[in-house]
């Protein structure tokens, strides 16, 4: 009887890790972007390895379709705008479910242990230098955005840029 009850436990437990598997996220946790000010985003310290010449720009929307929160502007030395968004009503899942049929999402490597991608329009991808727009899964129905102006080829690629910036306002929001 002992065996049969071993046997029992452990297929029970083979299926509670099998039904728990099937509804997470492979995020590091959750980091909810309630109340969170995209402009305290980015320590001090981020802003200068950055190269933003200018105070952050707190802007009351998020640009883009049906997003809502808040967005900060950057305005790094190089060139271009980098917006730092906290989108409050859709996850990445959006993009990645194939029901936006006006763009593709191709992933990024991940920052911060959390899953990036960047939106493609179009045929083909963009250029290095053209603009750049990226989500961060950051909770179950948010993300953190992050959208970088094209810029000239002497500056950055634009989709580096977001990473650097998503990287940094990460680290704060997990720290």
């Amino acid at each position: 009887m002992s065996g049969r009850t071993v046997r029992f436990v452990s297929a029970v437990l083979v299926l509670l890790g099998v039904a728990t598997a099937c509804g997470s996220s492979d995020r590091p946790r959750e980091l909810s972007l309630d109340d969170v000010e995209p402009c305290d985003l980015i320590s001090r310290a981020d802003l200068r390895n950055l190269q933003v010449k200018a105070p952050p720009q707190p802007v009351s929307v998020v640009e883009g379709a049906d997003e809502e929160g808040t967005s900060c502007q950057y305005s790094p030395r190089y060139g271009g705008t980098v917006s730092v968004a906290v989108v409050t009503n859709h996850g990445i899942d959006r993009w990645t479910n194939g029901s936006m049929e006006s763009s593709r999402a191709v992933d990024l490597p991940r920052v911060q242990g959390y899953r990036v991608i960047r939106l493609e329009y179009g045929e083909s991808g963009s250029g290095p230098h053209d603009s750049c727009t990226s989500y961060a899964d950051v909770a179950s129905d948010q993300s953190l955005k992050v959208h970088v102006s094209g810029n000239s080829t002497d500056d950055p690629p634009t989709c580096e840029t977001a990473r650097r910036f998503a990287g940094a306002a990460l680290l704060t929001l997990a720290g």
